[in-house]
């Protein structure tokens, strides 16, 4: 908890030589040239920083002066700002300026870049900030707030998209054997998760989603939600299942992938020759290691079969299948 005398004070403004360091970075043309701006449109309010939001401010720049002399840095440093800006400023070019880093940089490099931001910007542990600006992006009057103040040019739907990268960056770090927390039985608890709850608190519920989403903790969440009296909770938890089944059927393909490639790899065999041991072409088993093709569970166990045998052939102990 910061003192009285900190949060009155006035926020400091950000040093000419702090700027000028960003504006030398070399950038590519296009995106850097819009990162900067987005970066240079928060360093120039230090003078509308209310009392209440120095200390947000402070460590804003304290990050900055840590990676002025990294010209790498300007995309890390334009989330930064722009995730400032949503807690400090919450001004309709902001929002604009969200969607706008999301077609810069993809929403998924996005939603890691304002995940390390919010680790480097946070001081207490229940990240207050990270929740205040998630809570901005998705709240349920934004299309109407913003009106026709979004800048001109930018053609998205604000409002949607904000709460997409909302919904991105809440997901950036869960995990299913890290959740903890009560279950949600009712409704009023559920109001109280979305009302009071900081984005931990979101993160744990959605690992246990995550660690099971279509079990029957899935089901009863979505029948808590048709009985909630809000349309936009139960949007929100229908999304949330179907965003943890798709993260759960990455996470499975990506451990197959890793299982094959280490099969073959154990098999002393070139890819060419293990392909021909399991009936395929070298392109299709290419497809396989690489993630990009799932093979049938029949095709898993002639994989696992074809890696044994080679493995006793060439004389090499057999390794057990990893976990």
């Amino acid at each position: 908890m910061s003192s009285l005398a900190t949060r009155t004070q006035a926020a400091p403004t950000p040093t000419p030589e702090l700027r000028n360091q960003f504006a030398s970075h070399p950038v590519p043309v296009q995106a850097g040239t819009a990162l900067r701006r987005i970066l240079f449109a928060t360093l120039d309010r230090a003078d509308q920083v209310a009392p209440d939001h120095v200390e947000v401010w402070e460590q804003f720049v304290r990050i900055l002066e840590q990676n002025q002399n990294d010209p790498r840095s300007t995309a890390r440093c334009a989330v930064l700002a722009n995730l400032v800006a949503l807690v400090v400023f919450d001004e309709p070019a902001d929002y604009a300026a969200t969607v706008e880093l999301a077609a810069q940089v993809g929403q998924p490099r996005l939603a890691r870049l304002q995940h390390r931001a919010s680790v480097a910007l946070e001081t207490d542990p229940a990240m207050p900030w990270t929740t205040t600006a998630v809570r901005r992006l998705v709240r349920w009057d934004l299309a109407a707030r913003l009106g026709r103040q979004v800048p001109a040019g930018v053609d998205e739907d604000v409002a949607t998209t904000c709460a997409v990268i909302a919904q991105n960056l809440v997901f950036e770090d869960i995990d299913p054997e890290r959740s903890s927390g009560d279950p949600i039985t009712s409704v009023a608890q559920l109001h109280d998760l979305v009302d009071r709850g900081s984005i931990i608190d979101w993160r744990n519920h959605l690992g246990a989603i995550a660690a099971s989403p279509w079990g029957p903790y899935a089901d009863r969440l979505l029948e808590i939600g048709r009985a909630s009296d809000r349309p936009s909770a139960l949007a929100a938890i229908a999304s949330s299942i179907e965003q943890c089944q798709e993260w759960c059927r990455d996470r499975e393909r990506d451990q197959v992938a890793r299982e094959i490639r280490h099969l073959v790899a154990v098999s002393g065999s070139s890819q060419r020759e293990f392909a021909s041991r399991i009936g395929t072409s070298p392109s299709r088993l290419s497809t396989y290691v690489r993630g990009t093709v799932t093979p049938s569970a029949a095709m898993l166990l002639r994989i696992q079969r074809a890696s044994r045998m080679l493995q006793r052939q060439s004389g090499r102990t057999v390794l057990a299948p990893r976990r």
